[in-house]
């Protein structure tokens, strides 16, 4: 792929912006100090949650949840000490995406019916290390009671601003393509910063150039859209993130988090998203797709 003359324009503008932002941590965590055995219980099965309506999990909790202000934290098998603790850490990740785009009105906010947070679930127990989202539910892997939290910063803001996305559509299933909707979410969680440089791209793209499409991440519309063995983490994540980067930054497409937020409420309104995107981005799909 060939990136635009005016996508590579600004590259240098982007690294100092990305020497203010934070570098957020990709991927689940790998249960990097073991399960505490003496924490260790198999509850029974309690077949409630919005992850079992809305989403293809079905996964076991203790029956009792933590209840936060946004959110309430389920497990199956964490101490109360730890829902709780997740449960503070949930709510004030949210309430960070909230302010992020800028958004107050939380009766616009659409949960699943019957439902008025968030549901968390934070699998301690399960062999699976996730961090996921889907309507209503959030999924992060924490395997440890006496585990920092804040090293659950990036996967928190990455899968609540998903959330969000979810939230103002108010429906099953998002209406973006994958390429759009990982990068906002990678943008929430306070960015990748993999690719700094013109030089950092040129690896990048000659790295992936014999994927279809040389890589080019605007094809990937959904999750199958990723080639057979891709580098999604280390490479197609590193190109969202600098997709959305380019999309705020005053000296690229100079747009803001609110144009992004108008395009979710165009989604919730049935519009399609070639037509959102050209709507509040000022450019075709294919135009930004020919020329990245």
């Amino acid at each position: 792929m060939q990136p635009s003359i005016l996508f590579l324009k600004h590259l240098t503008v982007l690294f100092f912006l990305s020497l203010l932002l934070s570098l957020g941590l990709f991927g689940c965590e790998k249960d990097p100090a073991g399960v505490d055995p003496d924490e260790k219980q198999n509850p029974d099965h309690v077949p409630e949650g919005s992850w079992i309506t809305y989403s293809p999990l079905d996964w076991t909790h203790d029956g009792e949840p933590y209840f936060g202000e946004h959110c309430i934290v389920y497990s199956d098998g964490a101490t109360a000490q730890l829902k709780e603790k997740a449960g503070l850490y949930a709510d004030e990740k949210f309430i960070q995406i909230l302010d992020l785009f800028q958004f107050e009105n939380m009766d616009d906010l659409r949960y699943p019916p019957g439902y008025d947070k968030v549901d968390v679930y934070i699998n301690r127990y399960n062999e699976r290390s996730l961090a996921a989202a889907w309507w209503g539910s959030v999924f992060i892997t924490i395997r440890t009671a006496d585990v920092d939290i804040s090293r659950y910063d990036y996967l928190f803001r990455h899968e609540l601003t998903h959330q969000f996305q979810f939230l103002i559509e108010g429906h099953v299933n998002l209406n973006t393509p994958v390429w759009f909707s990982e990068a906002i979410a990678i943008y929430g969680g306070g960015c990748l910063h993999g690719i700094r440089d013109v030089e950092d791209l040129d690896q990048w793209i000659a790295g992936n150039s014999s994927d279809p499409n040389q890589g080019n991440p605007i094809y990937i519309h959904v999750w199958e859209d990723f080639p057979p063995g891709a580098d999604i983490t280390g490479y197609y994540y590193n190109v969202f993130d600098l997709t959305m980067r380019y999309f705020l930054d005053p000296n690229g497409l100079d747009k803001s988090i609110l144009d992004v937020c108008k395009l979710f409420y165009d989604l919730r309104n049935d519009i399609d998203f070639d037509t959102a995107f050209y709507s509040n981005f000022g450019l075709t799909v294919e135009t930004f797709k020919d020329e990245y």
